[in-house]
């Protein structure tokens, strides 16, 4: 699915586990492998490392992960 994603964490490549940011509606690259455990929301199936104006958030390919 599609997923609004932000920077706050970093670039995200393909692969990258991704979790809940603060903004609202939007997931980050997870980086922190103390505090991911049960965090997860998805993993990045595109890579986002800002939009073609300077965007720091966007909308990325997904795969949901049910926990």
């Amino acid at each position: 699915v599609l997923c609004k994603v932000s920077l706050e964490n970093g670039p995200i490549k393909h692969g990258d586990l991704l979790t809940s940011s603060v903004i609202p509606g939007h997931a980050m690259k997870a980086t922190d492998k103390k505090k991911i455990h049960g965090a997860i929301v998805a993993k990045a199936l595109d890579a986002f490392d800002g939009g073609p104006n300077g965007e720091k958030t966007g909308k990325i390919l997904v795969l949901i992960a049910l926990q």
